[in-house]
């Protein structure tokens, strides 16, 4: 005899087990996992008759809760699966009547408030990406998950909250970045966007779905406008062609770092143009940031990549997944040719020296020194993620890291 299918909700409230309790009362229960540029949320709504939970039981904002949805039977007989949600602080709290309702919100952040309320400023000189976040991951008590290139920055202010500064940061350059389980993630979207699709999604299995595709706000290329702040010097740089363009003007260290940004805002504004919206039974192997493929939608099949990913379960157990979608576009590159500006972009491939970068792409090996000099914290960090102390001023480099070239 088949056993039935059912879910049930794990909840730690500032230390205490309170999953039977909430069990009782619950009426839904949410969690919203987000790709990027938000935070995790869960909601929690209970019935309240007993009014214990806006008496003696009532919560308070600032407390802490660790979540996760329990699936049993839920694929199979006899299996079981977890859908972790994380660690939350409570934000938000309603109550109704009649009938008697408690309304729980939580968000994802560290223990240390500071990271999303306290606003700072701070100059940050000759730094990468990495190592800025890994700064104030640590100072709001948690661990930073960088999957990204060594991105190399001379300056940049911070007049704001760690949380909003980080995030913003990363979208100059293209990066994703969430908080989750107590550590900071930052990753390269479009490295993920390329990973195999996690699953492959049928549209018989669907409650409902809606698609959509527009060219309002997308373009074909971009016209962006810099200058330097070294010299003084006016660059205007064209990204792709076509009759949408997309006009940039960008503040950046130089160049190459201009480049960076204004290729990463071009992608950004296109890469919403072929959404989904679905509806299907929970599926706790999903989730945010991964891809999956489409089937059974006829001309709308494709690759695409989940933005974010709402699952509720009722009080009576129904467990149900909205996810928000986005085709996977090629992206728009910049094409140069080498030597044709300075600030122009090398990946290192094996084998590679900067002796012998030098050669090839100036004309000159002796150079080498002046393309470690302007790219000494990306290669430093590449080093130490290989397990070296140090480079040894650039002696050893590796496949994939991304250096600025000196004018030829």
């Amino acid at each position: 005899m088949s056993e039935p299918r059912k879910t049930r909700i794990q909840a730690i409230y500032e230390g205490v087990n309170l999953s039977e309790q909430i069990a009782g009362d619950l009426e839904s229960f949410t969690y919203t996992d987000v790709a990027s540029g938000e935070s995790d949320r869960i909601e929690i709504r209970l019935n309240d008759a007993s009014q214990k939970w806006m008496g003696t039981w009532m919560p308070q904002k600032g407390d802490r809760i660790h979540a996760e949805i329990d699936f049993y039977n839920w694929f199979l007989d006899d299996t079981y699966d977890r859908l972790l949600c994380g660690d939350f602080e409570v934000d938000d709290l309603s109550f109704s009547g009649r009938p008697f309702t408690c309304s729980i919100g939580a968000v994802s952040v560290p223990q240390d408030s500071a990271f999303r309320t306290q606003t700072r400023t701070k100059t940050w000189e000759n730094a990468t990406v990495q190592a800025i976040g890994e700064e104030i991951a640590q100072r709001a008590g948690i661990s930073l998950y960088y999957d990204a290139q060594p991105i190399q920055i001379a300056g940049v202010e911070q007049n704001e909250t760690d949380s909003s500064f980080l995030y913003g940061l990363c979208q100059d350059y293209g990066l994703a970045m969430k908080v989750f389980a107590n550590k900071i993630i930052i990753f390269d979207e479009e490295k993920y966007e390329k990973n195999q699709a996690l699953a492959t999604l049928y549209e018989k299995d669907m409650v409902s779905w809606s698609y959509n595709t527009t060219v309002a706000g997308t373009y074909t290329g971009a016209v962006f406008s810099f200058s330097d702040p070294d010299n003084d010097e006016e660059y205007t740089v064209n990204i792709g062609g076509g009759d949408r363009i997309y006009e940039i003007n960008v503040t950046a260290d130089n160049l190459a770092d201009a480049e960076k940004k204004a290729v990463a805002m071009l992608n950004n504004e296109n890469k919403k143009s072929v959404t989904m919206s679905i509806t299907m039974k929970a599926n706790p192997g999903l989730y945010a940031g991964a891809c999956v493929e489409l089937s059974g939608f006829a001309g709308l099949d494709a690759k695409y990549y989940i933005e974010e990913i709402k699952t509720g379960v009722s009080g009576g157990g129904a467990t149900q997944m909205k996810l928000s979608l986005r085709k996977v576009l090629e992206r728009i590159k910049l094409t140069q040719e080498a030597g044709e500006t300075e600030g122009e972009l090398y990946e290192v491939k094996s084998g590679d020296t900067l002796w012998m970068i030098a050669q090839e792409k100036l004309k000159n090996a002796q150079r080498y020194t002046e393309i470690y000099s302007l790219n000494s914290a990306v290669i430093e960090e590449a080093a130490k993620a290989h397990g070296k102390s140090s480079s040894e001023n650039g002696w050893w480099i590796y496949p994939g890291t991304q250096l600025v070239l000196p004018a030829e």
